[in-house]
């Protein structure tokens, strides 16, 4: 799996797993971690804003961190909008009532939108920090 190192939290080094297509009908995206933990990106989206409160150690600008929190929003709500046009809701609980808007060919355009971003994301990434790791 492509990884790439981003920073250290505390003294762990932390890495963003590129996103993958899983499954057949959704991306995974957001991975950070390393061999002992992982958590997602999103959870470092909430609430603080400056890299350098996150990360103790990053290449990573605040101008930068910026522009990856951006893109990153976007990717997590494209891909929560083509889970609800896969299933036809947020979790279909009551035929013909929460799946009223079930549409495949929607969800197959916003996941390939979510895939420009998300290779855009991934690109400038390793733009500023360096090689991948594999």
């Amino acid at each position: 799996m492509d990884k790439i190192y981003v920073g250290k939290i505390d003294t762990s080094r932390i890495y963003l797993y590129k996103h993958k297509w899983d499954c057949n009908w959704y991306w995974s995206l957001g991975y950070l971690g390393n061999d002992n933990s992982h958590f997602h990106l999103e959870s470092l989206l909430q609430n603080e804003t400056n890299v350098n409160v996150i990360f103790n150690e990053t290449k990573l600008s605040q101008d930068q961190w910026w522009i990856i929190r951006d893109l990153f929003i976007q990717a997590y709500a494209l891909k929560k909008c083509a889970e609800v046009y896969q299933y036809g809701g947020h979790q279909t609980t009551e035929k013909g009532i929460t799946d009223i808007i079930k549409n495949k060919d929607k969800a197959d355009a916003i996941n390939k939108d979510l895939e420009i971003v998300l290779d855009t994301v991934w690109n400038y990434i390793i733009n500023i920090l360096g090689k991948k790791d594999k």
